[in-house]
């Protein structure tokens, strides 16, 4: 008979023992292998890229040559930023080479002139010399204007040379006469310049007055004539009455080799005129000089050319014809209260006269 107290314990369920889920299946997140994909892609970019710089390289250096017209290698002096048709012997590829350089190299369909090769290549390149302008062909010009022409005088007042007119070339002068004894002085002056520094003894002139050669000679009282500069050539010229045409012509026997003749010649024209302004005096009078009689005087007797001494006086009384009076002072007798006449005329060296009346009665 069973034991009914004893209970009866079922058999154990056999249950698996706990097991931890399982990570997901991948590495952990350091040791990733995207990070070798990357390397492999970076070392395959670099090993691309040189590879493709080689063939440039290569392939420019080819078309650098083949576009050279010299069969030999020249060294070029001077750097440019354009490629050189010719061909260098030690050009090489460098890493230094600027991208935009390469986009410009083409070869050119007319080849440049070979450059002169240098005996002995610098390691650096040095500039090419630049030709040097060639001198100025020789020049000599009249400056602007070409010349002037003044009358000086000097009148004893202490003041020296004074200028009483002056014209430029652009005008026609004309001077009045004025008195000798001031030694009147008609100066004309020509103004040159050379576009050359040249020594004063090289250049020739001839001056002439009225188509007459009045002076031929060298400017050889400047030492050296400095280009640019303007230099005066001065001479003096008649005074007396007419008209002049005066000329001046630079390197007139062509020893110097000039570019132009064209303005090797000036010229200037003027006039002396005649004086025309007549002598001045006063008649005073008549005053009663009681034993003299009824005189009359010439006062203030004076002319701006002529001197006093020069001046021809003349003198007429009543109806008598002209004659000549050294006198200052003319005194008349006769009936008082009877009516006269006395006429005085004066004339200066260049014809100009003047004439005065004077009519009254006898004291």
């Amino acid at each position: 008979m069973e034991n009914i107290d004893s209970p009866v314990v079922p058999p154990p369920l056999v249950t698996e023992p706990e097991v931890t889920p399982p990570l997901p299946l991948g590495k952990p997140k350091g040791s990733s292998p995207i990070i070798p994909i990357l390397f492999g892609v970076v070392f395959v970019v670099i090993i691309s890229a040189v590879l493709a710089g080689l063939y440039y390289f290569a392939r420019l250096k080819k078309e650098v040559a083949d576009a050279s017209p010299s069969p030999s290698p020249s060294i070029v002096a001077s750097p440019s930023l354009e490629p050189s048709s010719t061909a260098t012997s030690s050009a090489s590829p460098k890493g230094s080479v600027k991208p935009s350089a390469a986009g410009s190299v083409k070869p050119s369909s007319t080849p440049k002139p070979t450059a002169t090769p240098t005996p002995t290549p610098s390691t650096s390149p040095t500039p090419t010399p630049t030709p040097q302008t060639t001198t100025s062909t020789l020049d000599i010009r009249f400056g602007n204007p070409s010349a002037h022409v003044k009358q000086t005088y000097d009148d004893g007042s202490g003041d020296g040379r004074v200028i009483n007119r002056e014209f430029s070339s652009i005008q026609v002068g004309e001077f009045d006469e004025i008195k000798s004894t001031w030694s009147p002085k008609v100066t004309v002056c020509f103004h040159m310049v050379s576009n050359q520094n040249i020594n004063g003894n090289q250049i020739g002139y001839n001056f002439t007055v009225n188509d007459k050669v009045t002076n031929e000679k060298s400017l050889s009282q400047y030492d050296k004539i400095e280009a640019g500069k303007t230099y005066d050539i001065c001479h003096d010229v008649s005074t007396e009455i007419g008209a002049y045409k005066v000329q001046l012509n630079i390197n007139n026997t062509r020893s110097l080799g000039e570019s132009t003749y064209a303005n090797n010649n000036a010229r200037i024209d003027f006039k002396n005129l005649a004086d025309n302004v007549p002598p001045n005096f006063t008649l005073a009078g008549p005053f009663n000089e009681n034993d003299k009689g009824t005189c009359l005087r010439i006062t203030y007797l004076q002319d701006n050319v002529t001197l006093e001494s020069k001046l021809k006086v003349e003198h007429k009384v009543d109806v008598t014809d002209w004659a000549s009076y050294s006198g200052t002072e003319y005194c008349f007798k006769g009936t008082t209260g009877s009516s006269h006449t006395y006429a005085v005329k004066v004339t200066d060296e260049r014809g100009n006269k003047t004439e005065q009346t004077s009519t009254f009665n006898l004291f």
